[in-house]
């Protein structure tokens, strides 16, 4: 009887030890475990990319992004207690290596609003040069002889011989258009797709 019994707690506990080990998730370091874990608590994201972090708290928060030079650096969350992937998503034109998404915890049953952790994003793939080509094609779509029969940008980006042989010289473009373009039978107003 004493063996049967022994071999009965040896198998309870080795489905129990079996169960725990396999379904145990280990998380994120957070520094307020209490009070909300990550999944990730640093993360490499390419710049223009995004990425779905998991993210637990029993309680609502906020979350605020540090120091960023793009708009479309941000985070899509819910800010409601409960377990949830949020998205962080990295503008094409950010310059910072490092942004963070700053947590804190907002709910009237925390009486501590300073109680806060972040996410830590390394950007990778930063392109130095965007600014400068977001400013060249601007100055294409703001190009003073754009008119109804010409648009600077739109004759750019329409054909990549061109895009080679003027780059973004607006004039230049004007001229091949006035030269060559029309008698060709190049589109210059509306955006072609060539095949």
């Amino acid at each position: 009887m004493k063996k049967t019994m022994s071999k009965v707690i040896a198998a309870v506990f080795a489905v129990v030890f079996t169960f725990t080990v396999f379904n145990f998730q280990a998380f994120a370091y957070s520094e307020v475990p209490d009070y909300m874990d990550f999944g990730a608590s640093t993360v490499s994201i390419d710049a223009g990319s995004y990425a779905d972090v998991w993210f637990k708290t029993n309680y609502n928060y906020t979350v605020f992004v540090g120091d960023h030079t793009s708009k479309f650096t941000y985070i899509d969350c819910t800010e409601h207690g409960g377990s949830e992937y949020v998205r962080i998503h990295i503008g094409a034109d950010e310059q910072v290596k490092n942004v963070f998404f700053h947590f804190y915890i907002k709910d009237d049953k925390v009486a501590n609003s300073d109680i806060h952790d972040c996410i830590e994003v390394y950007v990778q793939n930063i392109d130095a040069n965007y600014a400068q080509k977001n400013a060249e094609m601007n100055a294409l779509k703001t190009y003073a002889s754009n008119n109804s029969e010409f648009n600077a940008y739109t004759y750019y980006t329409n054909y990549a011989d061109l895009r080679a042989a003027f780059g973004t010289d607006p004039a230049a473009l004007l001229n091949h258009y006035n030269t060559n373009g029309k008698a060709e039978g190049r589109v210059a107003n509306r955006a072609i797709s060539l095949k």
